[in-house]
Parts: C-alpha cells; structure tokens; sequence
C-alpha cells in the first residue's frame, strides 16, 4: 500500500512533466511556424534594388512551355539611372538569345520579343525615383505585341507568322543576355528598383491591365487570376541574387499601410502618397482646387500652394507633415 502510495504520485508526476515538455515542444513549434509563415508573407511584400554592374542580377532557369502562345510581363518599375538600355526582364535560350526583353531605353520603353521590337520614341517620359507600371502582351495568334505604360496602351507590332516562344531557358531580372546564361555588361545593368513583376499566360486584356495600373503599387489586384499567374514575384524573390542584389521594403507591408495616414473623409482607405503621385496630382501644381479636395484630411497642403508635386516634394511634406512612417 505504502509502495503504490509513493509511486503513484510520482507516476503522476513523471506524466505530468512530460505532458507539459511535449506541450512546450508544440508551443515552441507551431512558434516557429508561425514566424516562418508570418517571414514568408511579409516577404511577397519586398521589392529588389539593383546595382549598376554587370555583376548585379538574378537569374534563373525557367520552363516556359505554358507561355508559348501567349503571355503577359507586368510589373512596377523605378529608373534610378540616366541612359538607354536599362534592361530589368530578359528572357534567353539556346536558339534565341533575345526571346522577350523589356528595357527602360531612355527617356521611352522598349519591348523586343521574337527579335521584334516596338518603337516608343516620343511616346512617353520615363521620369527618375517613380515608381510606373510596365505591362508587356504577347500572343501568338494575332501575331501582336503590344507594350503599356501606366496603364495605356503605348505602341504594338505584328511577330512573324508560325513562331512561338521557346520553351527552355533562362530569365533574368536587372540584365540583358547577349548569349545564353549569361555574358552581361555593365551599360546594360537596370540599377533601379523592380516590385510585384509576375509573368502571365495568357495575354492581359488593356481593362485588366489598366485595374493593375490604377490600383497602385500596394494593391493585390494580381492574385485574383490565380493560376494564369505563371511566374509569381514571390516566387521570383527567392532565386539567388548576384551581386549587388538587395531586398526592400517598398512601403506595402501591411502593418506600413496602416501607419500611412490613410483615411479619406469619404471612407475610402488609402495612401496618400500614392495619391499624389497619381496622374491627377503628380507633376502637376498645387492649387487651391487641389487642396480643397484633400482638405478634410491634409489642410496643412496649402502652405505649399504653387510647388509642384515630385518625388522630392513629397518626402519634403512627408517630413513637414511629421510622418516618419515606411509608407512610400
């Protein structure tokens, strides 16, 4: 009796400690997990910064079997550097070295795909420190490329008859190829800032890609065509990087936007820098018509009636405004 007495207890004891260690193990865990899922989010949210050596890309082997008849290159873009031929996606393969290009050329864009190319001269200004959106279409049965620009459609060009993409090769972000794999030169390095570039298979219709444009750089506007999404940015963030390759935030972490200052009068939730660097207010002069449209939440704009919004001005209000926060 004594015996079962005495054991008993510590039976119970032994149980008991080893309940809460296997508890503490799974705490620890699913800890763990969650860090790691919260860090894998968070991450979808960064943006890449590129130096200006021919040293400094990402690239990666790629199938490209589902875009053989179509696709669509769509993605934010910041010029950081003057000149021509600032290349930020190429795509390369055996037989074609110069499968699907998309530069900054310039003060325009170009588009090359099938060794055809648009000419964009005069179309657009691509200015420094902005960030734009770029959508590049193709399609094998219309035989059309066709390149957009915040939103517009700035210029098209018929591909040869018969040819479609090549299947098996390799992609690159902040370079362009002039062989297969590699072989890149320092003139040619992007040097700015890419954010959300997913590669579509199918070819976007210009409704869609103006709602992409529109939208602004923090919108998810792009998971809702699921699996047409063939390359996903995330995804892409996790190839290795050459080189002066670094991630950014670029102010579209979901807890940054919260810290914006964001609430419109009107109930509408959004970034008030974004809105200012819209078609409506970027570039343009402040005005008491200006400020009376912002005037329920940010009266303090019209001490600057008369300047005219750039980037410059914005982190110069930002700082006079007292918002020290992330949001771009």
């Amino acid at each position: 009796w004594y015996q079962r007495r005495v054991r008993v207890p510590q039976l119970q004891t032994m149980m008991l400690s080893l309940s809460l260690l296997f508890l503490l193990g799974t705490l620890s865990t699913v800890q763990s997990a969650d860090v790691g899922k919260d860090r894998t989010l968070k991450k979808r949210y960064n943006g890449l910064q590129f130096g200006e050596t021919a040293q400094d890309y990402v690239l990666f082997k790629q199938n490209m079997e589902p875009l053989q008849e179509s696709y669509s290159v769509c993605g934010w873009v910041k010029k950081r550097r003057a000149g021509d031929h600032k290349f930020w996606f190429a795509y390369s393969t055996p037989s074609s070295p110069e499968e699907i290009r998309v530069a900054d050329n310039g003060d325009q864009y170009s588009f090359y795909t099938l060794h055809r190319g648009i000419d964009l001269r005069g179309k657009v200004t691509v200015p420094l420190g902005v960030w734009t959106h770029v959508c590049a279409t193709w399609s094998f049965s219309s035989q059309t490329a066709s390149l957009y620009y915040d939103g517009v459609l700035l210029g098209s060009v018929k591909t040869p008859s018969g040819r479609k993409v090549d299947p098996e090769g390799y992609v690159v972000l902040g370079q362009d190829f002039n062989s297969n794999g590699g072989d890149f030169q320092d003139h040619l390095a992007f040097g700015g800032e890419l954010y959300k570039v997913n590669v579509f298979d199918r070819v976007l219709d210009p409704s869609e890609v103006k709602e992409m444009a529109d939208e602004g750089l923090c919108s998810e506007v792009e998971e809702k065509y699921g699996r047409s999404r063939y390359l996903k940015w995330e995804d892409m963030l996790l190839e290795e990087k050459s080189g002066n390759v670094t991630e950014i935030n670029v102010g579209c972490y979901p807890e940054d936007k919260k810290d914006c200052d964001c609430e419109h009068g009107n109930g509408t939730s959004f970034c008030r820098w974004d809105l200012l660097r819209g078609e409506k207010f970027f570039n343009k002069t402040v005005t008491v018509e200006m400020v009376d449209e912002l005037k329920q939440s940010w009266d303090i704009l019209g001490d600057f009636e008369g300047a005219t919004v750039t980037e410059q001005f914005i982190s110069h209000f930002k700082f006079y405004h007292g918002d020290e926060s992330t949001c771009n």
